[in-house]
C-alpha cells in the first residue's frame, strides 16, 4: 500500500491524520488521549466503508455493512492495519470486477 500521510490537525493530546491511498480512497485516523478515543476509518467517496473505533466500546464496521457495529475485544494496532490492508485489497478487486465490461462476441 502506498500513499501519503497528512496531518488534518494536531494538538497536544489529540491528532487527526489521513493516509491517502488515492484521492477518493483514504484512511482517517483519530486519537484523543484524554478520553482514550480511537477511530480508524477507511473512507471511499466520502463514506466510511470499513473501520474500527471505541465509541462506547470497541467495535468494527464491516465492509459488507459499514453502518453495522460488531462488538470486539480491543484490537492491536497491528491487527487493525493488517485487516484494513486486506479490506483495501478485497475492495480494489471488487471494484475492478464491477468496472470490467463483458467481451462482445464477434460475428
Amino acid at each position: 500500500m502506498t500513499g501519503r500521510l497528512e496531518t488534518v490537525y494536531a494538538r497536544l493530546e489529540t491528532v487527526s491524520m489521513r493516509l491517502v491511498i488515492k484521492p477518493s480512497l483514504f484512511i482517517d485516523i483519530y486519537l484523543n488521549v484524554p478520553n482514550s478515543r480511537f477511530d480508524f476509518s477507511l473512507i471511499e467517496g466520502g463514506k466510511r466503508i470499513f473501520g474500527y473505533d471505541n465509541l462506547k466500546s470497541w467495535h468494527y464496521h464491516p465492509l459488507s455493512n459499514p453502518e453495522e457495529h460488531i462488538e470486539c475485544d480491543s484490537p492491536s494496532l497491528k491487527h487493525i492495519v493488517r485487516e484494513t490492508a486486506s479490506v483495501i485489497i478485497a475492495y480494489r478487486r471488487r471494484s475492478k470486477m464491477r468496472t470490467k465490461s463483458p467481451d462482445k462476441k464477434r460475428r
